[in-house]
């Protein structure tokens, strides 16, 4: 694994989900590129206290999960203060968000 990789499919990914960084002071390249060295960095400092492999995967599907949560909290907030239209509100109440 290497941040050029990493970059590489995250950009296949977001060839599917844009992500909208709007009027943000952080571009989409330097964005990917941060968050792609940061990953690879975490990967190698568990390899070199001798994490095995598996446990290195296990260790990333768990920073991806809390990470794919914080995410929905953020965006459901955002949607909340924003007014969101009846129905998704309905729904949202229906999943148990206020």
């Amino acid at each position: 694994m290497t941040p050029q990789s990493v970059e590489t499919l995250m950009t296949e990914l977001e060839s599917e989900d844009r992500l909208d960084f709007g009027e943000l002071a952080i571009g989409e390249d330097e964005a990917r590129r941060l968050m792609a060295d940061h990953f690879c960095e975490i990967d190698q400092r568990l390899a070199e206290v001798g994490l095995p492999l598996e446990a290195r995967l296990e260790a990333m599907a768990a920073i991806a999960a809390h990470t794919m949560v914080e995410n929905m909290i953020l965006h459901l907030e955002r949607l909340q203060a924003g007014g969101a239209n009846p129905a998704f509100r309905a729904w949202l109440r229906r999943h148990g968000t206020p």
